[in-house]
């Protein structure tokens, strides 16, 4: 998971009508978010979404982010992925997938155009999704695109003039009238910025009394919200869990001994997957309950890798919910991890 993962998804899911149409070069007038579950044994989507255009048509569209790394390589996991939304939704579909590359030299060879050949030459499968290199990309042109949603991944792309556009961008974010999505784009901004000379020049345009923006009644009643819903969709996984167990139960004494080895298998992966998705929803948690700088945020999500029980994520996930700031919180997670 690349470290810049968790502020993509906020920012995405607040700004989608922006980033969806700055990507595809059209006017999105409407956006409902999907599942990012998809059939069984399957991976999660970074992002998924069902678009309206300003011209009537729709479709679905799925966003990836990756950094240097990807296993299996990112054209295998798109073939995968592109194949199981095709199986999942109805037809006739229409489907845009992009891929957001987010480190330097991430993606460099992919064009985004796969086939698998026949014996004659030509293709028996064949898989397209768009690639984008932010890291290749001049960041001054997203100021003229007058969409504030899209400013934060200039962080991600190539600034020329950081002495002149990084004021223009904290400019442009305040003209945003809503206190809660002003206080969303200065946080992702910051969070997005991949260069640590250019993160202090922006951290010093931020004036002291914005960082309270953050706690603002608007703020404060989504974080509510947020955790009312987190609350829930735990409940759901405990009670998804419970059913798969009885059901692994009542089927055990059926199987031979090599099917109860694939159940164990089986079970094993899904139970990673679940802890995986917990800890990327403890880090949802954390940057909308304390916005931490940059390196108190990288420095809890090396800490989670070290967590793989599941009864220690809900007492922080708990700890996250209850304790006053950042600094208290990072305690308490000592403490969990040290057996207390």
């Amino acid at each position: 998971m690349s470290e810049v993962d968790q502020p993509l998804k906020l920012l995405v899911r607040q700004f989608i009508q922006d980033v969806a149409s700055w990507l595809l070069g059209q006017e999105v007038v409407r956006a409902q978010e999907m599942s990012v579950e998809l059939v069984t044994e399957a991976p999660r989507v970074d992002s998924l979404f069902q678009l309206e255009l300003a011209d009537g048509r729709s479709c679905l569209f799925h966003l990836e982010f990756q950094g240097r790394r990807s296993k299996p390589e990112m054209p295998r996991r798109q073939l995968n992925h592109l194949a199981r939304l095709a199986l999942q939704h109805d037809w006739p579909l229409v489907l845009e997938s992009f891929v957001l590359y987010t480190e330097t030299y991430a993606g460099t060879n992919d064009m985004g155009h796969y086939q698998i050949e026949r014996l004659d030459g030509g293709p028996a499968v064949s898989w397209h999704y768009t690639p984008i290199h932010l890291w290749r990309e001049p960041a001054e042109p997203l100021l003229m695109s007058g969409r504030r949603g899209i400013i934060p991944l200039m962080g991600l792309m190539r600034i020329e003039q950081p002495q002149t556009t990084l004021p223009e961008m904290v400019r442009q974010v305040r003209t945003e009238p809503n206190e809660e999505k002003q206080a969303s784009l200065l946080m992702s901004m910051l969070s997005l910025m991949s260069d640590e000379e250019q993160l202090a020049m922006l951290e010093s345009l931020v004036e002291p009394s914005e960082e309270f923006v953050l706690d603002t009644p608007f703020i404060r009643r989504y974080r509510q919200k947020f955790e009312q819903q987190y609350r829930q969709q735990m409940e759901q996984e405990e009670e998804k869990s419970r059913r798969v167990l009885e059901q692994l139960t009542q089927t055990k004494e059926q199987l031979s001994q090599a099917q109860i080895e694939i159940e164990r298998t089986r079970a094993e992966v899904e139970r990673l997957g679940r802890l995986e998705a917990r800890r990327d929803d403890l880090l949802d948690a954390i940057v909308l309950r304390f916005n931490p700088p940059l390196l108190a945020y990288r420095e809890f999500e090396y800490k989670l890798t070290q967590i793989s029980d599941p009864e220690r994520l809900r007492q922080i996930f708990t700890a996250a919910l209850q304790t006053a700031d950042m600094d208290t919180f990072m305690a308490a997670v000592a403490s969990y991890l040290n057996g207390g």
